[in-house]
C-alpha cells in the first residue's frame, strides 16, 4: 500500500510541476517523451525483427543456392540414366565396320581379275614352253611383301590386308619371239602388275629378258616353284 502511496505522490507532484510549466516546455518534454518511446520501440521491437528478416533472407538465397546445386545434379543424373553406357563401344563397332568395308572395297578393286598367287609362275611357264623359239634361264619366286590397308591407332600391331606375290623370270630368244611371248601374256585373262623389264642383246639376234612381275592375295604363303 505504501509503494502505491508513494507512487500516487509522486505523480501528482510530477503532474503539478508538468502544469506549471509553459506550453512550450509541456511541448518539448511531449516531444522527448515521444522520441523516447520509439527508441525504445525500434531498439525492443523493431530492430529484432529487422535482424531476424535479414537472417530469413539470407538463408532464403542460401536455400535457393543448394536447389540450383540439387537441379544441376539431378539434371546430370538423369543424363547419365538416359545415356546408354555402351554408346562408346557401338561407337567403336560402327568404326571398324566402316574400315572392314573400306578394306573389303580395296581389296576387291586390287584383286578384281588377277592371277592366284599360286597360279602366277605355272602360268609364265606354261606360255613360255608353248613359245617356240625362247630358252628358260631361271624362275623364282620372290619372298611376298605385306600392304597395309587403312589407319593404325596407337598401340596396334600394324595389320597387312593384303600381301605382294612376285615372281622373276629370265629367258633368252629373239627378239619377235619375245615380242610374241609378252603379248601373249599381256591377252591371258588372268591379269597381273609389271615391276621390272630387262631386255639385254647378247649375241645377235639372241637377247636375254629379266621379267618380273606380280599380283596381290590376302594369303601371306610363299609360292614355291
Amino acid at each position: 500500500m505504501k509503494n502505491q502511496y508513494d507512487l500516487k505522490t509522486e505523480y501528482r507532484k510530477l503532474s503539478g510541476k508538468f502544469h506549471t510549466l509553459s506550453l512550450r516546455e509541456q511541448c518539448l518534454i511531449l516531444l522527448c517523451g515521444l522520441v523516447i518511446l520509439i527508441l525504445l520501440m525500434y531498439t525492443f521491437v523493431f530492430q529484432p525483427l529487422i535482424v531476424n528478416s535479414n537472417k530469413l533472407q539470407q538463408n532464403n538465397v542460401s536455400t535457393k543456392r543448394e536447389l540450383a546445386s540439387l537441379s544441376v545434379q539431378v539434371a546430370q543424373l538423369t543424363e547419365k540414366l538416359n545415356t546408354d553406357p555402351n554408346d562408346p563401344v557401338n561407337e567403336r563397332i560402327a568404326v571398324l565396320k566402316n574400315e572392314i568395308q573400306s578394306m573389303t572395297t580395296q581389296l576387291e578393286t586390287q584383286t578384281h581379275n588377277l592371277v592366284p598367287a599360286n597360279k602366277m609362275a605355272g602360268m609364265l611357264e606354261s606360255v613360255l614352253a608353248g613359245s617356240k623359239g625362247l630358252k628358260l634361264i631361271e624362275l623364282q619366286s620372290i619372298a611376298p611383301i605385306p600392304i597395309m590397308l587403312g589407319t593404325v591407332e596407337e598401340d596396334e600391331e600394324p595389320k597387312a590386308g593384303l600381301y605382294r606375290h612376285g615372281v622373276t623370270l629370265i629367258f633368252e630368244g629373239q627378239y619377235f619371239d619375245i615380242q610374241q611371248y609378252l603379248e601373249e601374256l599381256e591377252s591371258l585373262p588372268w591379269k597381273f602388275y609389271w615391276k621390272k623389264f630387262d631386255y639385254l642383246v647378247g649375241d645377235y639376234p639372241t637377247a636375254s629378258v629379266e621379267l618380273e612381275i606380280y599380283t596381290l592375295s590376302t594369303n601371306k604363303a610363299f609360292i614355291g616353284v
